[in-house]
């Protein structure tokens, strides 16, 4: 497999050279002008400074088709002093604004405007700035497979409305952004987002099988001269906070104080520091039906782990990482550890090179020992667009103050990605490698690679991947390596082959007066046992999706999935036996227009369930009162039939989320979930005032009841927590 994988990456890379080029970066470019004047940051833009600033326009769509003007224009001003990037956008409208919400980090579906930038030009990290037409602000960290929308730092800006137009003004400090020293050009674009016609408007153009922040396709902006240091970009951020627990029969209260700092150790190089990390304002994780034999990959939703985070994710392939931050500072029910302190430089040393470190502590909790984790990243650009990257993990047990020398889980390893210039071709080929204390000389790699193309029509992938059975990632995730053997209750450790596919054909219809696109994939996914067990799983998929000019879609599928069950599967009593199940079931979803007030889902699945039958009903409404509101209720119930003497299943799940915006500054949202397969019933409400830029005001309260055999309080807790966001 090893060979095929290597060929098959050389004849990508031969054929990236027929691949035409992406030339944003020289056909779109714009000359900064520097401003002795004071900007001040209302949405009204008198300055005489903004008069004589050059104006770019001629914005281009990106979707729903690309290479066409929008219905709508914007126009863009941009200035710079010493200190700050200015961005000015008039964006052509009627006042029939859509507003999703004034929510912070809510940008999505808005009337929207973005200003998108790669300071350091090396097409792997960059920033964005977003604000709605009332004012709300997003911004993130964006990187070629991932944006970050937990990223949160100070920048300043206003909206003013017309009758033909609304006008954004935004205010970048230079000290909240990471940027090379004499460096003239920086890699800029820009985005606009009009649901009312349902477009996506880009300044330098990308292509529509890419996402309009695609950091591949950025033009230019010329300082007139290159920027200088900002000295002093230090930011401290302490809280404290009083909190009650109560489990069970205990009851806790506690009074706690901590922070975080972020430190500039250059201008493209940071440092952050936490203490006592509390993360108590954090949503709880959104509850799901599990109807497989494995473990649910669940997202990181804590800033500082998702910050910078790319640098060292993303190392393996689909959900089976070497690098999973959830395992630092949570159990494995996603239950807090606590953190005494975390440390981490991540930044560019050159143009080409960037690294990332940090070493974490945390401390006991229940039967949770002590852990000291560390890693080391490097992203070293060859190409354009084609990095090769090395990741090195080390989780050490810490027992009485020391460090334990006879448990640690380390892992070590790297990989190649390439992509073309344009974005529509790539190839990845890498290799990882774990340590134990106890001595696995053999079975304890992770090999992986595969080719992709992304073209305007078809777009595909092939990758393949082999983990052996005593490869162990105690700082990642895998799902698959470890069953569960029910007759002698153990779990077996099992290695295995994955070869997955895809082929995706999109069509267009331009003379349609409903439908954007239509979309026809065929996805192939093989899981080979090691050891002699053979074929383990195969799962096919067919599938069409149609998507409308009105923002609406639906979407059919057809699976089947064959499975050999080498152990009994406890899904249900008795647990169903050991032997090869054939498996095809239909389904069919709706989504309604996201635009209106009131919004709807539903979904539906029918077909077999190993030896039984499953009907599947998902729905869910959503009520908007703009700008102020969310209502939504959701619901799934999962009716399973099994032939005697199987015991049949009815799983539920429902869901209520109420988000109430006072201001853009005052938030309280309400998640309520009812869940009979995990017998919990969780009430999680916040309340988040932000008194100040980067400083908040959090009240939360949660509660988890069980619910199957009689309604009990499981746990609850309430915190009050405070924030100051301190420049120096």
């Amino acid at each position: 497999m090893k060979s095929s994988i290597l060929t098959a990456c050389c004849f990508y890379l031969f054929l990236s050279g027929l691949v035409s080029q992406n030339t944003n970066a020289a056909d779109f470019r714009y000359l900064l002008t520097a401003t002795g004047e004071n900007i001040n940051i209302d949405g009204v833009a008198n300055e005489k400074s903004w008069m004589e600033a050059e104006v770019f326009s001629n914005f281009i769509l990106n979707a729903p088709i690309d290479n066409v003007p929008p219905k709508r224009q914007t126009r863009v001003k941009m200035l710079c002093d010493k200190a700050n990037l200015y961005v000015l956008a008039e964006c052509d409208d009627d006042q029939n604004y859509v507003i999703q919400t004034l929510k912070r980090d809510g940008f999505g579906n808005s009337d929207e405007f973005a200003f998108l930038l790669d300071p350091v030009g090396n097409k792997a990290s960059g920033y964005g700035f977003g604000v709605n037409v009332m004012g709300a602000q997003t911004e993130v960290i964006i990187s070629p497979s991932n944006v970050d929308e937990t990223w949160d730092n100070r920048w300043f800006s206003a909206v003013s409305k017309h009758s033909d137009k609304w006008v954004v003004e935004m205010k970048i400090p230079l000290k909240s952004i990471r940027y090379k020293e004499k460096i003239t050009e920086w890699h800029i674009n820009f985005a606009r987002r009009d649901p009312e016609h349902n477009e996506l408007s880009v300044w330098a153009p990308v292509p529509r099988q890419f996402e309009a922040h695609d950091i591949g396709y950025y033009g230019t902006i010329v300082w007139p001269e290159a920027p200088s240091l900002q000295g002093g970009n230090v930011s401290i951020i302490p809280y404290i906070s009083v909190r009650n627990d109560k489990s069970g029969l205990e009851n806790d209260s506690k009074l706690q104080a901590g922070g975080d700092a972020k430190i500039a150790l250059s201008p493209s190089m940071n440092l952050d520091l936490t203490t006592f990390s509390d993360f108590s304002q954090v949503e709880v994780d959104a509850q799901v039906t599990n109807l497989t034999r494995f473990n649910i990959f669940f997202p990181e939703r804590r800033q500082f782990f998702i910050e910078n985070n790319d640098i060292f994710s993303n190392f393996g392939q689909g959900a089976d990482q070497v690098f999973y931050s959830r395992r630092i500072g949570l159990d494995i029910n996603g239950q807090p550890t606590p953190i005494i302190y975390g440390a981490r430089i991540t930044g560019n040393i050159s143009e080409n090179l960037r690294i990332g470190a940090f070493n974490m502590q945390t401390d006991v909790r229940n039967s949770v020992g002590a852990n000291n984790f560390s890693a080391l990243a490097f992203q070293q650009r060859v190409l354009s667009r084609t990095a090769i990257r090395g990741v090195f993990l080390n989780r050490q047990g810490w027992n009485n103050g020391k460090f334990d020398h006879k448990d640690y889980g380390r892992n070590a390893g790297g990989d190649f990605l390439y992509t073309s210039n344009d974005g529509k071709l790539g190839a990845t080929l890498g290799y990882l490698h774990s340590w134990k204390e106890t001595n696995f000389p053999k079975a304890n790699g992770h090999l992986y690679g595969g080719i992709n193309y992304n073209g305007q029509k078809f777009r595909g992938y092939v990758e393949a991947q082999h983990v052996g059975e005593n490869y162990f990632s105690d700082m990642g995730f895998n799902s698959r390596l470890e069953n569960y053997d029910p007759e002698n209750n153990r779990i077996v450790r099992i290695g295995y082959t994955n070869v997955g596919s895809m082929l995706d054909y999109y069509n267009y219809p331009l003379d349609s007066k409903n439908v954007n696109y239509h979309w026809t994939g065929l996805e192939n996914f093989v899981w080979v046992n090691d050891g002699g067990n053979g074929l383990n799983e195969w799962y096919t998929r067919l599938r069409h999706f149609i998507f409308f000019k009105n923002t609406s879609a639906i979407r059919f599928r057809l699976n089947n999935n064959y499975v050999q069950l080498i152990f009994p599967f406890q899904i249900t009593t008795p647990a169903l036996p050991k032997g090869n199940y054939n498996m095809t079931e239909f389904n069919i979803q709706y989504n309604s227009d996201n635009r209106k007030k009131w919004v709807y889902d539903i979904f539906g699945v029918y077909g077999q369930f190993y030896n039984g039958w499953k009907h599947t009903y998902r729905a869910g409404i959503t009520y908007r009162v703009q700008p102020w509101g969310n209502f939504r209720l959701g619901a799934e119930h999962n009716d399973i039939r099994f032939p005697a003497p199987f015991e049949n299943k009815k799983i539920t799940l429902g869901t209520v989320r109420a988000e109430i915006n006072f201001s853009t500054k005052l938030f309280w949202t309400t998640f309520l979930q009812y869940n009979t397969q995990a017998d919990n019933f969780n009430v999680n409400s916040r309340l988040q005032y932000r008194f100040a830029p980067m400083s908040d005001v959090f009240l939360v309260y949660t509660d988890n009841y069980g619910i199957n055999e009689m309604v009990f309080n499981k746990s609850r807790f309430v915190v009050l927590k405070v924030n100051y966001w301190l420049t120096l």
